[in-house]
């Protein structure tokens, strides 16, 4: 059972627990971290590694997650998309409460891990026999106690009730920032700029006739959500609201002065809803809106997360229009994460080679997002170097970035953790999330940074491999693994096509040239196919966003059946919040109800 324990009384148990946990919970430690970037130095390049023992189970073993992606509980908040070249990116609106929450969501994963871990006999095993682990939790101790970001003294500070909301704010953002370099991106986005690019792209589509331009239901999906590209995403059929604003913008767009630029910010508000009604601090420390507007001049000021993770896809190859061979998906269009009976959104399979880790299904047939679901059995000394492998570690999980399933979507172990962190606790809001699948042929145009410069999104990484056969466990095991750092422009050649696709200069910078994109919508939704597609004039230029390592602890509770899974899924759950937050509304309360039943 979860005890109940005054504010100061816990902080004070899981500092102790924390420390204690840090020290004597893995295997003996030599190598003592305190930043991020000595962690980081301690794992694989790409993938993860581990040697089996007696708790293994056909030489696999449960996991949870050690690294420091923030949970939100906003679904209407988070974008999961993949798209041509094989990633997914998930990109996040930080709100206030999510920034605020942050660290007293850290501490609670850093006490009840502890909990979960220590003891004569805890109820997760860090040390099988035999078994060779790294010590990610250790290290992801060690990181929580490090003066170098100050998480526990000003969680401490907090629940003693020595902190403003402000301070909560700007804390969390700051150390969100440290633990996640680059992939907290400070935006500054010119909505008058992008309202004047949606105009001439409306007056290209023939604004001149709104009427028989709004009478076509690909050009509504078009124009809704072109008005600021890739922040709108709107999933909904129009209603009649939205269609009179669209066309007021449209009507407005002949001349483009201040009416066009007030039509256009009506229409931005009617189809994003809630999604950025968020506050931020100001630099002066004072509270302002994220759309900030002064007459008909705004800016969307906030902070955004995104990642991008190497993705598996579909064992199937199609066409684009120039000839070039790709890598097929099995599901374009418009889904949501399905919540089936007794088995919930991050369904734990049976079959070993899942990991026991969360497959978060989108499709009724079984698709969607799981681990790498190949291993590779005595990695060779070379492989080991390349990758920064132990040497005393035989086994290693990596993504295949190319065609490998029977239909699902297939991310690095850690990435599919971090993605189960990032949504929220519980089963009804994770259902919420849209995923939007792009046609096979289409690729993910982003203005990352929000500098007002579209980029086709991508990850560095550039692992290849084959499978030993063709029924179900030699489907699972990995041959002829590649490792293409030095043979980039192959690599790439064989991923994206390269017929009119891109080319590069003489300092090695792709350039992808009039790229298609993917418009998921009401037409789409569970079909299969995206009827709205846009064609980008012009070249854009390759993002590619550094490989975040794997960060999972290895551990072991024996068989897992039907009463195990529920412990393992919980550990994907675990959920703290700030004192001042609503423990129902924020998720705390679901999870330590949950937890109650499952924790001895």
């Amino acid at each position: 059972m979860l005890k109940k324990l005054s504010s100061t009384v816990w902080m004070g148990l899981l500092v102790i627990l924390g420390i204690s946990s840090s020290r004597a919970q893995n295997a003996p430690v030599s190598t003592a971290v305190s930043t991020l970037e000595q962690y980081n130095d301690l794992l694989p390049a790409w993938g993860v590694s581990w040697a089996p023992g007696a708790g293994a189970i056909n030489g696999y073993y449960p996991t949870f997650y050690t690294g420091f992606a923030m949970r939100s509980q906003f679904p209407e908040r988070i974008h999961v998309r993949v798209a041509r070249g094989n990633q997914t990116r998930v990109s996040v609106i930080l709100d206030e409460t999510t920034l605020s929450d942050y660290l007293f969501d850290l501490v609670k994963r850093y006490s009840f891990y502890a909990q979960m871990t220590s003891g004569a006999s805890p109820q997760l095993n860090l040390n099988p026999k035999n078994a060779k682990f790294l010590p990610q939790l250790t290290y992801f101790n060690q990181i929580i106690e490090s003066p170098e970001y100050g998480i526990l003294e000003f969680v401490r500070r907090a629940h003693d009730g020595d902190t403003t909301a402000e301070e909560n704010y700007r804390k969390g953002l700051e150390v969100l920032t440290a633990l996640n370099p680059g992939r907290v991106f400070h935006l500054r986005i010119d909505l008058n700029a992008s309202f004047n690019e949606w105009r001439s792209r409306v007056i290209a589509m023939g604004g001149a006739d709104p009427v028989r331009l709004l009478s076509n239901p690909n050009h509504v999906v078009t124009l809704i959500n072109s008005l600021v590209f890739g922040r709108i995403n709107y999933t909904a059929k129009p209603s009649a609201d939205v269609i009179a604003k669209l066309e007021a913008a449209v009507r407005a767009s002949a001349d483009g002065g201040d009416e066009f630029q007030r039509s256009a910010r009506d229409l931005f508000l009617a189809t994003t809803g809630t999604k950025y009604r968020i506050r931020i601090l100001s630099p002066r420390g004072d509270w302002q809106p994220a759309l900030q507007c002064s007459g008909a001049r705004c800016f969307l000021v906030y902070p955004e997360f995104t990642a991008i993770y190497p993705t598996g896809s579909l064992e199937a190859m199609t066409t684009d229009e120039f000839g070039n061979r790709i890598n097929a998906f099995a599901t374009p269009g418009l889904w949501q994460f399905l919540n089936y009976r007794g088995k919930e959104v991050d369904n734990i399979r049976d079959e070993p080679y899942y990991g026991f880790a969360p497959k978060m299904d989108y499709e009724g047939i079984g698709n969607g997002f799981h681990n790498p679901a190949v291993r590779f059995w005595g990695v060779n000394a070379d492989v080991k170097k390349a990758l920064g492998i132990e040497a005393k570690h035989n086994t290693l999980w990596a993504v295949k970035r190319g065609g490998v399933s029977h239909g699902c979507l297939r991310l690095p172990l850690g990435h599919l953790w971090e993605m189960r962190q990032i949504f929220p606790v519980e089963n009804a809001k994770m259902t919420k999330i849209h995923f939007f699948g792009s046609n096979a042929q289409d690729f993910d145009v982003y203005d990352i940074n929000g500098d007002g410069r579209l980029e086709v999104m991508g990850v560095q990484y550039m692992i290849s491999y084959g499978l030993k056969g063709t029924d179900e466990l030699a489907r699972r095991e990995g041959t002829g693994l590649e490792i293409n750092s030095n043979r980039k422009r192959s690599f790439y050649t064989s991923l994206y096509g390269e017929r009119s696709i891109f080319s590069v200069d003489d300092k090695g910078r792709y350039t992808f040239h009039n790229p298609r994109v993917s418009l998921p919508s009401h037409l789409d939704f569970k079909k299969r196919a995206v009827k709205t597609r846009l064609a980008l004039a012009g070249d854009y230029p390759l993002y590619e966003q550094v490989y975040e390592k794997d960060k999972v602890q290895f551990y072991s509770i024996g068989a897992i059946g039907p009463e195990q899974k529920p412990l393992v899924r919980l550990m994907g759950r675990v959920r703290g919040c700030a004192p001042t937050s609503d423990r129902e509304s924020c998720g705390e309360a679901a999870f330590d109800r949950e937890a109650r039943g499952i924790v001895r």
